[in-house]
């Protein structure tokens, strides 16, 4: 299949979220949310791939028109509902506001070649994008992955051969009271994060 041919899923999954990293003075849960959706808007941006969200209701108001939405389910099940409208599927925390679209775009290269592919949570011990071939190769412990713990080790010891794991660029993720300091405010994006940061609203 060409990669023309190929249809990307990036999904950005609510349950990760950023309240645990809002600093004092703001309320956790619209850090969260503000986070939440900025890292969609920058799943939204990709050129070929769609985008949606998976969580509990609420979240419709922020999705693009024609954007999938799935309900909170495990990794398995959500993989499984993937399968009948993409061919790879890049799963991605909601705590990552700044996160730069070439990052998605270096897991989305490689899926063609790779059955899943890791991009590392820099400075953390879990993973900022997950990228899997759908359906997923039966070598991958579905049941074992998490996006808050790295991957790799596991992977590692269950594929058949080493080209089928990618490792694609890193990024940092807001899990922490620290981790705000991370945000680059040279990039472009992450608009509902810096607002609220600023003593702004949110829209």
């Amino acid at each position: 299949m060409s990669g023309a041919d190929r249809r990307r899923l990036v999904l950005v999954l609510a349950r990760y979220g950023a309240a645990s990293a809002a600093p004092p003075g703001v309320d956790p849960a619209a850090f969260a949310q503000a986070c939440l959706a900025d890292t969609y808007e920058v799943a939204a941006d990709l050129v070929d791939a769609a985008s949606g969200l998976v969580g509990p209701d609420g979240l419709d108001e922020l999705l693009w028109p024609g954007s999938a939405r799935f309900d909170e389910q495990d990794l398995p099940a959500l993989l499984r509902a993937c399968a009948d409208v993409a061919d790879e599927v890049v799963l991605v925390p909601a705590d990552v506001p700044d996160l730069p679209g070439l990052v998605l775009a270096k897991q989305l290269k490689v899926l063609h070649r790779a059955d899943v592919a890791v991009a590392p949570e820099r400075g953390g011990p879990g993973c900022v994008a997950l990228g899997l071939r759908l359906p997923v190769a039966a070598w991958v412990p579905l049941d074992r992955l998490d996006l808050d713990v790295d991957p790799r080790p596991l992977l590692a010891a269950t594929a058949p051969t080493p080209g089928l794991v990618e490792v694609t660029p890193d990024w940092h993720r807001l899990r922490g009271a620290a981790a705000v300091h991370r945000l680059d405010p040279d990039l472009e994006g992450w608009e509902e994060t810096r607002a609220l940061l600023a003593g702004r609203p949110a829209r």
